[in-house]
């Protein structure tokens, strides 16, 4: 019986893990679904009953979600490279490790792309609306 369950934790153990991000992001995008299914059966009652559909009403539907009209791609960009730095750090200080600074490195570089972007985006966006 004792073989039995030493055999069983580590099973366990990697159903666990691997399964777990599975099951969180079911539980997720099942609620996300859920709410967008309450939002489009008001909607579809709304339109059934002929009353006319406004912002403010559409905004009082449970389940509405308002559109995201601005991405933030220089706050995400700052993190990037935030996050890009303190890898170079750990890996050149702390680690002493190439594999690690390379990898804050690659990290850095994606954020200031992504920056790069971001700023040329908003300048974009502000000489269309000009």
């Amino acid at each position: 019986m004792e073989g039995f369950i030493d055999a069983l934790v580590p099973i366990v153990g990697m159903v666990s893990v691997f399964g777990m991000p599975v099951f969180i992001v079911w539980i997720a995008l099942h609620f996300n679904n859920k709410k967008k299914e309450q939002f489009h059966a008001s909607l579809q009652k709304l339109i059934a009953s002929g009353q006319e559909l406004s912002p403010e009403l559409l905004q009082s539907i449970p389940g509405y979600v308002e559109e995201d009209k601005k991405s933030n791609d220089i706050k995400f960009a700052a993190i990037l490279i935030g996050v890009g730095v303190g890898v170079v750090f750990l890996g050149y200080f702390g680690l002493h490790a190439k594999v690690v600074w390379a990898s804050g490195l690659l990290v850095t570089s994606l954020g200031l792309a992504l920056l790069a972007y971001g700023i040329y985006a908003e300048k974009k966006n502000s000489d269309d609306a000009a």
